[in-house]
């Protein structure tokens, strides 16, 4: 993203460091509108990729206040697809409204016909959402703490998604209904959004960077043809996806009984979706964990997907193919996102922002899970997925464990 990177449509340092005030300077107008005589605090920003976000004490409630700029991804808007900083901050507000209500309306309707415990939302003004803010520590948190209990955490989670991925009432399929042509779970379509001539990793090594440029174009060919072999039938009759399932927003209070959902982006794909979701993530945090706790998170994933499978009978293959291919989408577009903002002039979020410099263990095994799920099928993948990510002895800078609401 600085002008060393070489793309001349990817903004610079300075452009994206003036959008971030520009956010800050929205998030306050907003807060100024709907609590003018409010006595108010603001947290630091962060991101991770998709949303601005920032916490704000109001009258002493906190909230978080989630901007969208351009009602886009963080990351598509500063590789340049909705034009440059001018063309971003004078535009139509009509995108950014749009994505804010969007929201709104999926976290009002989960609230009101599932039994999912979310993070309400508390307002909206000028394309910025509130939404009450939640502490406790996040599934990340408990996992890396204690991997033994994952088998058990996976369980209950999807317990609580029953509803939503096999008898979604119908504001929620309505809520979740796909825009384009063909029914996608949305970060499949993401992971294919990513031009492969804007990501720009960071290693030490000149080698390393070419290296991680090759592997990207290659794994975003093998993921696009791995992407028009899903199952349409399987996807339409999965029910609704809670959609960005991800590790940092599954949240334990320790008021609450169970799991506290954030950041919902309702899809279709239902329950393989947020599976495949999910284990993506955890393959990513399993990648920062040292070698013993690693060992345990694929261990724990095994079982808990042995079980899974289990009740699958003669659809098991399909089922499994179709996680495998969600699964990997969501390792590419972490990555991809990573590689596309600049850790030096964006807050990214911990484990966000040491893919840029770290890419090549998530890239080789992605590698692995894409290569053998398209040459030798659904279960070799798997087992030569798990088996690497168990034996690699590479580990990233751990990430602190995210403990309250988690920006996206």
């Amino acid at each position: 993203m600085s002008p060393l990177s070489g793309c001349s449509a990817c903004w610079s340092d300075g452009d994206v460091t003036r959008l971030l005030a520009y956010a800050e300077g929205r998030i306050a107008a907003a807060t100024a509108h709907l609590w003018p005589q409010a006595q108010v605090a603001f947290g630091p920003m962060v991101t991770g990729g998709s949303a601005v976000v920032r916490r704000v004490q109001v009258d002493g409630e906190t909230l978080c206040a989630t901007l969208h700029p351009r009602g886009a991804t963080l990351a598509s808007v500063v590789r340049g697809d909705h034009g440059d900083l001018t063309a971003v901050l004078t535009g139509d507000d009509g995108p950014r409204a749009d994505r804010t209500d969007q929201e709104a309306e999926q976290l009002t309707a989960l609230a009101v016909y599932s039994g999912l415990r979310i993070a309400a939302p508390a307002a909206t003004a000028d394309g910025v959402l509130f939404t009450r803010w939640v502490t406790g520590t996040s599934l990340a948190g408990r996992v890396q703490a204690r991997p033994a209990v994952l088998t058990e955490l996976l369980m209950t989670l999807m317990d609580d998604l029953t509803e939503l991925h096999r008898d979604p009432a119908g504001p929620l399929r309505q809520a979740a209904a796909p825009t384009g042509p063909r029914a996608l779970p949305r970060v499949v379509t993401e992971a294919l959004s990513h031009p492969t001539d804007h990501l720009h990793p960071q290693p030490p090594y000149a080698g390393e960077v070419s290296e991680a440029k090759a592997l990207t174009r290659s794994l975003a060919a093998r993921l696009a043809r791995l992407a028009s072999a899903l199952d349409p039938v399987l996807l339409a009759r999965a029910g609704v996806a809670f959609g960005a399932l991800t590790p940092t927003h599954v949240l334990y209070p320790a008021s609450a009984p169970g799991a506290v959902l954030v950041s919902p982006a309702l899809g279709p794909g239902g329950e393989p979706a947020d599976t495949g979701t999910l284990l993506g993530h955890l393959h990513l945090i399993a990648l920062d964990c040292p070698p013993p706790i690693r060992s345990e998170i694929v261990e724990g994933v095994e079982a808990w997907l042995a079980g899974r499978l289990a009740t699958r009978r003669g659809e098991w293959r399909g089922w499994l193919a179709a996680v495998l291919t969600i699964w990997a989408a969501t390792v590419y577009d972490t990555v991809a996102t990573a590689l596309t903002l600049s850790a030096d002039a964006l807050p990214l979020e911990p484990f966000l922002s040491g893919l840029p410099r770290r890419p090549l263990p998530a890239l080789a095994g992605l590698d692995v899970l894409t290569r053998t799920l398209r040459r030798h099928g659904a279960d070799a993948a798997l087992n030569a997925t798990l088996s690497a990510l168990a034996a690699d002895p590479t580990s990233r800078a751990g990430s602190d464990p995210a403990q309250t609401t988690p920006p996206r």
